[in-house]
């Protein structure tokens, strides 16, 4: 009896099975037309639920699209010459021109072959599909359109959808630092640091005051020292100290407690409010008995405090917030402070573990009241393989009562550059290029690009404004600039390692449309450094000797390079004493044993570019030997130059044979347009305290004289006779 009952069973899953296989692949023959064109198909289309699905080959590529299928992520890439189709095997969720869209039939693989929706595909290139009943055809007209929400910024707009772009970003994101997909471009190794300025740089206040070497006149960056010719503002591990600058009898006239699991990046003086920006972590316990996942310790959270200093001796906390993640980079322009902070999502997608996506958020600490964004609130940049939000804020120090301006981005940036009126965001980018070489079959290539979003800065408020993109890569904030409303931006594209290195320089409209570019410069090297001054650009590469480019962008649709210089070494900061004389930080090189080169000691480089068609090294001094080193190689915050007082200084370890530290101090310089000499040496450093804490990390000038801070104390001296004048411990 048992077995009689299975027989039927058997029979009725049979028969089931029959059905539902000629339901969902009918036998019907359809037939597809392109332009009136029948095509020709190895494999029949099949329908299902109503939909037609095709070999991923055939139809779209007469429509003039590149098919490329990805075996590592299993995903099909349909690119033409307006649009870029990403589906991922049996994935209800597409990505069109880097916008989510959703689709009742997935892409599938049928007997190893892989079927894509008909309808969805070509509709999404821009073209007419009809579909004629009675004699079971499909008819496309093939347009030449521009999907016009192409590069527009997206609403991820609910829950489903941003897991999906993670799911995506994510799968690219290990597909590309696999090592498998990148073609001709790749990443330019920042450790370098190597900076340069947009315009003069707002080096001193006064001919007798300096502050902080920022990027753009105007335009305040933070740093771990600040002064308004009175008083000085330290970060410290004591808290943030305020010091009477008076050189004979220097005290602290208050310090300022951050919270003490607040770790302080920058700080800024602005609109009579000291700023401090730092990062807050939370901890967090997990009861490890109720979950066998890893326990997650911490939260990142960037701390803005933000103190009222008309008492100076007493500072009061006026505003406190926490942004979720981590601090990137801030400006002050007068009473108002803009920032970016982004986040780290941890994303890792698998079909075990539905993955936890939490919501952006940011809590003001006075209120207690946290802010959490919505879906239909996080915005995106389309077309972008890291899984962070990006917080772009605006905070108006002058008002008490405002709130800050805070929108929320899925993706980041690494780099940003900020004018008086605009920022902009630039973030690497990662796009499918069909005419590289593949390194292996269904293995597709990426080439590497920028992407930099504008952000108009409005009166403490930041709107995004338009969206550009140039091939290659940049080295840090110094590779883009702002002149007369183009945007400037200077990149690497390929490897020098590989001898595929080019060097470029693009401008863009408002709209940051291109509509100039010089490329292809110094083949086989990359840039160290990059400056902006009025019409013209200096840009430094490098790879055995230190070409220096004069670039003139006066027609700003056709950069010409005027001149060029070759010398040995090169530059990895320029600064600018004036119009026609540029001071460059860099190293001496020198040949080694296989033909290749290595560095020496700092070298410090006069040029005088009055002749921009013939620019010339007039002055040089190598300090030390190999190993030497100062802060102000990577960051131009550590240079404090005063034109009107004709001073330099700069951090700098000195090392002699065999790398062994002759001295750790700050050099300071006599500086004019013709030539620089040694003025003095200042070391913190003694026999008795040794060298751990007491390397000297900033100098400032005040009224004529030099303070020099290190971890634990800060010394002044006088300009006149080069004397110390006075000490005051801050640790």
């Amino acid at each position: 009896m048992k077995t009689n009952l299975l027989g039927k069973v058997t029979v009725f899953v049979i028969a089931l099975i029959v059905c539902i296989s000629f339901t969902a692949f009918g036998a019907t023959e359809v037939s597809v037309y392109v332009d009136n064109d029948k095509v020709e198909f190895d494999v029949s289309p099949i329908i299902e639920n109503g939909r037609m699905l095709v070999p991923l080959r055939g139809v779209f590529e007469k429509l003039g699209a590149v098919v490329d299928w990805n075996k590592n992520i299993s995903e099909v890439v349909v690119k033409d010459s307006n649009n870029e189709i990403e589906m991922i095997l049996g994935n209800d969720k597409v990505i069109v021109n880097g916008e989510v869209r959703t689709i009742d039939v997935p892409t599938r693989m049928i007997n190893s072959r892989t079927f894509a929706p008909l309808r969805f595909v070509s509709e999404n290139l821009g073209h007419t599909v009809k579909w004629d009943q009675n004699t079971n055809s499909v008819y496309i007209t093939k347009n030449d359109t521009v999907n016009t929400s192409k590069n527009m910024v997206m609403t991820v707009g609910s829950k489903e959808n941003l897991k999906a772009l993670l799911e995506y970003n994510s799968k690219l994101y290990s597909y590309v630092w696999l090592g498998r997909g990148i073609a001709v471009d790749a990443v330019n190794d920042g450790a370098m640091g190597s900076a340069s300025a947009a315009e003069a740089p707002e080096s001193s206040k006064s001919a007798d005051n300096s502050d902080t070497n920022n990027q753009v006149e105007g335009v305040q960056e933070g740093d771990i020292i600040k002064n308004d010719g009175k008083y000085i503002y330290i970060n410290t591990d004591k808290g943030v100290k305020i010091i009477d600058s008076d050189p004979i009898n220097p005290k602290v006239a208050a310090t300022v407690q951050v919270p003490e699991n607040t770790n302080v990046s920058e700080i800024f003086v602005a609109g009579g409010r000291l700023v401090v920006i730092g990062q807050n972590n939370y901890f967090q316990v997990m009861d490890k008995a109720t979950t066998i996942m890893t326990p997650r310790y911490y939260e990142d959270r960037t701390d803005v405090l933000i103190y009222n200093i008309e008492n100076i001796e007493k500072p009061v906390l006026e505003k406190e917030y926490l942004f979720d993640g981590n601090y990137l980079s801030g400006r002050a322009i007068d009473d108002k402070l803009y920032l970016i902070s982004t986040r780290y999502l941890n994303y890792r997608y698998d079909d075990i573990q539905e993955p936890d996506v939490p919501l952006p958020y940011y809590t003001d600490v006075l209120t207690n009241s946290k802010h959490e964004f919505g879906y239909d609130e996080i915005r995106y940049f389309p077309g972008y393989i890291d899984s962070r939000y990006m917080y772009t804020v605006g905070i108006d120090l002058g008002d008490k009562s405002s709130t800050p301006d805070v929108d929320v981005y899925l993706g980041g940036s690494d780099t940003i550059y900020v004018s008086k009126d605009n920022m902009y965001a630039a973030i690497a980018d990662y796009s499918y290029d069909s005419t590289a070489s593949k390194a292996e079959l269904y293995s597709p290539a990426y080439s590497t690009g920028t992407v930099v979003y504008k952000f108009k800065l409005n009166n403490g408020n930041v709107d995004v404004v338009s969206q550009g993109s140039v091939p290659g890569t940049i080295i840090n904030q110094f590779s883009m600039d702002e002149h007369e409303g183009k945007f400037r931006i200077a990149t690497t594209s390929g490897e020098a390692w590989q001898d595929t290195s080019r060097n470029n320089l693009y401008i863009l409209d408002s709209n940051l449309k291109t509509i100039g570019k010089l490329e292809d410069l110094a083949a086989g090297e990359r840039i160290y450094s990059t400056r902006f001054a009025g019409d013209r650009v200096y840009m430094v590469t490098y790879r055995q000797v230190d070409p220096l480019f004069v670039i003139d962008t006066s027609n700003p649709e056709k950069p010409t390079v005027k001149g060029m210089l070759k010398i040995p070494g090169y530059s990895t900061y320029l600064h600018m004493i004036d119009e026609n004389h540029i001071l460059g930080f860099g190293y001496d090189t020198q040949e080694n044993s296989s033909g290749g080169t290595v560095n020496g000691g700092m070298k410090l480089s006069m040029f005088d570019v009055t002749d921009p068609g013939k620019p010339k090294e007039t002055h040089t001094e190598t300090i030390g030997k190999a190993g030497t080193y100062s802060e102000v190689l990577y960051n131009h915050k550590a240079l404090m130059f005063s034109t009107g007082g004709g001073l330099m200084a700069f951090p700098v370890s000195v090392s002699g044979d065999n790398y062994k530290t002759e001295f750790s101090g700050a050099y300071v310089y006599n500086v004019d347009n013709e030539s620089f000499s040694l003025r003095n040496r200042i070391s913190h450093e003694t026999e008795e305290v040794g060298t751990h804490g007491y390397q000297v990390k900033r100098v400032i000038l005040i009224n004529g004289n030099l303070y020099s801070f290190s971890d634990n104390k800060m010394q002044v001296h006088s300009i006149e006779d080069n004397k110390k004048t006075s000490e005051l411990a801050i640790k």
